[in-house]
């Protein structure tokens, strides 16, 4: 099987750089809607407030999203494969654009609830987004590409934090909505993916969306390259018949010990308290009552978080995933365990600000691994013939557990108060920390048959992260 040509296309990056930022707006309303619930709440559970919300109702606002979203989860990518990935990807356009009009146009709460829920479907339908990128992306920037997704999603968080504190939560609801439209306006005018074309034995169509990325040059070459390739994947799914995914082979170790690692690392981020800091960003913070507008330290944390994600994405290519972890970890129980000093002993703070810049350390460190690690590692772990099904599985579990943690927002601050939920935080930080620095199965740099052996009990030849 011929490889894929790694040299750039002959019109540059230029033209994949426009068919590909058609995804752009759908990775801004993604993280929108993550950060939405953080303005949109405090709002609501006002005296005067246009819909009445309980703290109770309030926990189901923040937390109906993970649930169609790990609903959609489980099918998207099966779907993609049936109908397209830019079919799916206009899915989640329209499904975010109707989620986000609803709830602009909310005057109870169950339509706010309907409205959050589809928007998480949307999300759900989005996963796509990202084997459509990898699919109509040049290798020659493939990479870049692909990291643009985690960086526009934390556009978009801090954009809702921006948008959602200072402005009525129905206002910054319909902006959301307009920019999902607008996103899948153009879409129409993208074409499939040539791979995807191809096994669709579709060469025809696949030769025109080649010409869209690439330019009419090379393209018979490029064409050739890439049947070649989806001749190969289609003879390898059928000499495996219709039995890849069974249950001998989820009792297989290269199976359910990184499923069980990723429910391990999934648990520990909740526990640090990630998702429920992004989700009452607002309310949590009025819980120090500090001299800071909990506004302001609001879009700070948008902000800190974004210039971590960039960070990242420089680390996750250099840096074992077993450093990044136990530097993250231990970073994050540092700056926890030194914010809930501040707060029991006020008066030995050096200064006032000093408890907000330690919180600010703390969500830069674990934005530095406990965030990203249990989200990128599924697809460097599971053996190919599951990977797909195996990480939809683990993203379905993953957002359960999200469910989970921030539904609890109200019972953990009743019964541990903000002093025990820092410490809790803190815990949570350090276990990962620990975990990641004794346990975790290194990946970086090793090739797929040295992991799966690992997991397998066999002895592979060190490779150094």
């Amino acid at each position: 099987m011929t490889e894929p040509d790694s040299s750039p296309p002959s019109g540059g990056c230029c033209r994949p750089f426009l068919v590909i930022s058609s995804l752009f707006p759908l990775y801004v309303c993604v993280g929108a809607l993550f950060g939405e619930s953080a303005g949109m709440l405090p709002q609501l559970m006002e005296e005067d407030s246009l819909i009445p919300t309980s703290r109770e109702e309030a926990t189901w606002i923040a937390s109906v999203p993970t649930i169609g979203t790990c609903i959609a989860a489980t099918t998207s990518g099966s779907l993609s494969d049936v109908f397209g990935r830019i079919r799916m990807v206009q899915m989640a356009y329209f499904l975010l654009g109707m989620g986000y009009g609803i709830i602009g146009a909310a005057n109870d709460f169950t339509l706010l609830v309907v409205g959050r829920f589809l928007a998480g479907v949307g999300v759900g339908c989005s996963f796509p987004a990202n084997v459509y990128v990898s699919e109509m992306a040049p290798p020659a920037y493939r990479g870049l590409f692909l990291v643009l997704n985690p960086l526009l999603a934390s556009t978009g968080l801090v954009y809702m934090y921006v948008v959602g504190v200072y402005l009525p939560w129905n206002i910054a609801a319909l902006f959301s909505c307009l920019i999902a439209f607008l996103g899948l306006l153009l879409t129409f005018f993208c074409r499939d993916s040539p791979v995807w074309l191809l096994r669709k034995n579709r060469p025809d169509a696949a030769r025109r969306s080649l010409a869209q990325i690439e330019g009419s040059a090379n393209v018979d070459a490029r064409l050739k390259q890439l049947q070649e390739i989806a001749d190969a994947q289609r003879d390898a799914e059928t000499q495996s018949g219709h039995n890849t995914f069974s249950l001998r082979v989820v009792a297989s170790p290269t199976v359910w010990k990184p499923y069980l690692t990723v429910l391990i690392l999934s648990a520990l981020q909740n526990i640090s308290g990630f998702y429920i800091v992004i989700s009452y960003t607002v309310n949590f913070m009025r819980e120090f009552h500090s001299t800071f507008d909990p506004l302001q330290a609001t879009v700070a944390i948008g902000v800190v978080r974004l210039a971590a994600i960039c960070v990242t994405s420089a680390l996750l290519r250099h840096v074992g995933r077993r450093t990044i972890g136990a530097v993250s970890g231990f970073g994050a129980a540092a700056s926890l365990l030194l914010v809930y000093w501040c707060l029991v002993k006020p008066e030995l703070a050096p200064n006032a600000w000093t408890p907000m810049a330690l919180f600010l350390a703390y969500i830069f460190t674990m934005t530095l691994g406990i965030f990203p690690l249990p989200w990128t590692m599924p697809y460097e772990m599971f053996p190919i013939k599951v990977r797909g099904t195996m990480c939809g599985v683990s993203f379905c579990s993953m957002y359960g557990l999200m469910f989970v943690s921030v539904k609890l927002y109200n019972t953990l601050l009743d019964n541990l108060r903000l002093e025990g939920m820092i410490l809790l935080f803190a815990a949570g930080s350090l276990v990962f920390g620990l975990y990641s620095a004794t346990l975790l199965v290194e990946t970086h740099r090793k090739t797929l048959d040295e992991i799966e052996a690992v997991f397998a009990g066999k002895r592979t030849k060190k490779v150094d992260g």
